[in-house]
């Protein structure tokens, strides 16, 4: 499942923790997470959110972290946006709009990342794993 055009609420947290138990299905995670953990991941799954859009490296290659395959795995598209500061430029609850790794607000772009996809994920993993 590949989601090319997705609308939906932005719910921002910089506490993946905490923003878990605010999400729902028709939301769009903002989060501030360097090195996604498993457990958020699956918290993120199981909260039904289908868009995660993360300002900080999802898997910085440090260590090896399941934590972002299990995300996309789980169906949910994880785009990186480093550096971008969208905790300034959103509100919690504004309609926003995924195009590919673009991310729009009324039909303004705020910014654009790189969506990381499975097979990349997992030879990344696969790679941490051996050293």
């Amino acid at each position: 499942m590949s989601i090319v055009e997705y609308t939906g609420t932005a719910r921002l947290g910089k506490r993946t923790k905490e923003l878990v138990r605010r999400l729902g299905e028709g939301d769009i995670a903002v989060i501030d997470h360097t090195d996604l953990d498993r457990v958020s991941a699956e918290e993120l799954v199981e909260s039904g959110v289908r868009v995660v859009v993360n300002v900080a490296e999802s898997q910085t290659g440090r260590f090896p972290n399941p934590g972002p395959l299990l995300l996309v795995r789980g169906g949910v598209r994880l785009i990186d946006v480093a550096d971008a500061d969208l905790f300034e430029a959103l509100s919690d609850g504004e309609s926003l709009t995924i195009r590919g790794a673009s991310l729009f607000r009324n039909g303004d772009r705020l910014a654009t990342g790189r969506t990381l996809g499975e097979r990349e994920l997992a030879a990344a993993l696969a790679e941490q794993q051996r050293r």
